[in-house]
């Protein structure tokens, strides 16, 4: 059993684990009891409608707090889903295509740096949590949104300059490109049908997939199901953390621990139909820039390079 320095007292992990299970009763009063069979989420849970008003606003608080200096400014930007896909999120200005968010401190930048989010896959869920002033779980943005906040943070802490180091492709010359940033082109979407979970009817196996968008938190999620799914790609794991429910032909639910093999043994018919549904989402352009080779002149599109220079003066 592992032990931890608290002070000078040291206290095993159950003891720990104890003294906090103590503190939270004298805030909050003693949990209910839950069939954990009957819900599927916490607010399924049966606690009184006091202690989630108090959980929720302590929380929001936390969020909204000041730090004790503040030396920049908050920016409200407009998103490119123009919160679509947003709109039962809790946060009405996020459901409006909106998003407050503050330039990186020097606190910020240490997470850039912290080697066990790079390895559980939560970077930027870390970042973009600390940069947005908004009460909303950033792993809930879709991959396009959270890549024009991160290029909106490059711009609002260091500047809308950003060079960085190209090599042509023709005669293998390395130069430098500086580009704009704020000149940079994003597309938006205009679908205001699209949904953040879509019911699909397979056409050849007859199953029904409920499937979610693909989120900033799927990268996290698949990082955890490794183990457990290591004889998948992660194309299967990205489908098994982002699907709600499987039906098959008579309407019963399959199982969660086989939406692997479920997923691996789909015919290429019915992976083109789940695919189809998010064509419109998945296949927003990352912007690019054009390059010119002072040595060859070869000319063509790149994407921005996107590596640990991006975030630097």
């Amino acid at each position: 059993m592992g032990i931890i320095d608290i002070g000078e007292k040291l206290m095993t992990e159950s003891e720990l684990m104890e003294k906090k299970k103590e503190e939270m009763e004298q805030m909050y009063g003693k949990a209910p009891k839950i069939d954990m069979s009957l819900i599927k989420n916490a607010e399924a849970a049966n606690l009184s409608k006091e202690v989630k008003d108090k959980i929720t606003t302590e929380k929001s608080d936390r969020k909204k707090k000041k730090a004790k200096f503040c030396f920049v400014e908050e920016e409200i930007v407009d998103i490119p889903t123009k919160g679509i896909l947003y709109k039962d999120c809790g946060d009405e200005q996020i459901a409006s295509g909106k998003i407050t968010i503050k330039p990186m401190s020097l606190a910020d930048e240490a997470i850039l740096a912290n080697q066990s989010y790079a390895k559980n896959g939560s970077t930027f869920a870390k970042l973009l949590d600390s940069c947005v002033v908004n009460d909303f779980d950033v792993r809930k943005l879709i991959p396009y949104d959270v890549f024009y906040l991160l290029y909106t943070l490059r711009k609002i802490t260091y500047g809308e300059d950003y060079k960085f180091e190209v090599k042509c492709p023709e005669c293998g010359r390395k130069f430098e490109k500086e580009v704009d940033i704020t000149k940079v082109e994003w597309e938006t979407l205009e679908n205001e049908d699209l949904k953040p979970v879509n019911t699909i009817k397979l056409p050849v196996s007859k199953y029904t997939v409920s499937i979610e968008v693909p989120t900033l938190g799927n990268e996290e999620s698949v990082m955890k199901l490794s183990r457990k799914f290591e004889d998948y790609d992660d194309v299967i794991k990205n489908y098994i953390v982002r699907t709600t429910e499987i039906l098959d032909e008579d309407g019963d639910p399959i199982s969660p621990d086989d939406y692997g093999d479920f997923f691996e043994a789909l015919p290429g018919k019915d992976r083109a139909a789940i695919s189809k549904v998010f064509d419109e989402i998945e296949k927003l352009p990352i912007p690019t820039v054009k390059i010119t080779c002072p040595k060859c002149g070869d000319e063509r599109e790149i994407s921005i390079p996107f590596d640990k220079d991006f975030f630097r003066y």
